[in-house]
């Protein structure tokens, strides 16, 4: 069997997989809070299951992976293939992204995990894009090759916002100025409360909330202030379908991305995806990932391909 690990911010996520994916029965959550280390949560868990006998480990990490050694990007947890390897008696560990995680899942996944956004053909065997709005940005290209799955790793939330962006933001809101240089700066969850901030003029009311009133009496400004938000996630998904080729679809994570693309909002990015290209011919797809598990199939497909 191989242990597969999903280590978000707050939550560890931990199962067995075998060639079919995996086993849910031996799903169990919890708290980084309640615990030191990952090694105390790996040890917990392989207690509470009974220790089974294991032949690899993936282990999907919230944070920077640097080959060997990861790090929990908002928690003091250190993480290395190595140590791990021999102090659990695993033959094979591999750490991985969180966001590499939904790549390797992407395409594995059921229907029934995944909210359409945009309605359209996908032709099979072609490159796809996770894309991650949340905490922080960043994207992780599906390359296939045959059963095999390809996922590089990038940094795109440190690049420079794209100029359609930008003139869009002083199009319909010209009071926003330019203070986000880059992508992350705008396109995340500090980035959605500071957009709104700057376009309703109150910097103490909650992103959450405003979205959570999108559309009542009283939210006029503030909901076309995520409309307009909406708008610019459409720009920059389009600029990143291209540079990737992403002919196979656009796969969405992340808490502000689902947030924005489950609301009504979601017309507006919609209506710019869907505007034609003069780069390819046909308009890829795009979903919503629903599934919290999605993390752990991904992990599972990296375990069956070491």
């Amino acid at each position: 069997m191989n242990l597969i690990a999903d280590i978000g911010g707050t939550n560890a996520r931990l199962a067995l997989a075998g060639a079919e994916g995996p086993d849910l029965s031996t799903l169990r959550s919890y708290r980084n809070a309640d615990f030191a280390s990952f090694d105390a949560v790996l040890t917990r868990y392989l207690a509470d299951l009974g220790p089974p006998f294991l032949t690899a480990m993936v282990v999907a990490v919230a944070g920077p992976v640097r080959g060997t050694r990861a790090r929990l990007t908002n928690r003091d947890w250190h993480f290395h293939d190595a140590t791990l390897a021999e102090r659990f008696g695993i033959e094979k560990v591999r750490l991985i992204n969180d966001l590499t995680a939904l790549g390797h899942a992407a395409t594995r996944l059921d229907p029934s995990a995944l909210t359409p956004l945009v309605t359209a053909e996908a032709p099979p065997d072609q490159q796809a894009l996770v894309v991650g709005i949340g905490t922080g940005f960043n994207v992780s290209p599906v390359i296939p090759d045959g059963p095999r799955i390809t996922c590089p790793s990038v940094e795109a939330g440190h690049v420079s916002l794209p100029g359609s962006v930008l003139r869009q933001i002083t199009a319909h809101a010209p009071q926003v100025g330019d203070p986000y240089p880059t992508v992350e700066d705008l396109f995340s969850g500090r980035g959605f409360q500071d957009l709104l901030a700057r376009v309703t003029g109150d910097s103490t009311a909650e992103a959450a909330d405003l979205l959570a009133r999108y559309g009542t009496p009283g939210t006029e400004t503030a909901s076309a202030a995520i409309d307009l938000y909406a708008q610019l996630i459409g720009l920059l998904l389009r600029d990143l379908t291209l540079a990737h080729l992403a002919t196979g679809g656009l796969y969405l994570a992340g808490g502000v991305a689902r947030g924005i693309l489950s609301s009504p909002a979601a017309q507006h990015c919609e209506a710019i995806l869907r505007q034609p290209s003069r780069f390819y011919d046909r308009q890829p797809p795009a979903w919503i990932i629903t599934d919290d598990a999605a993390a752990l199939i991904g992990c599972a497909g990296v375990a069956a391909q070491l």
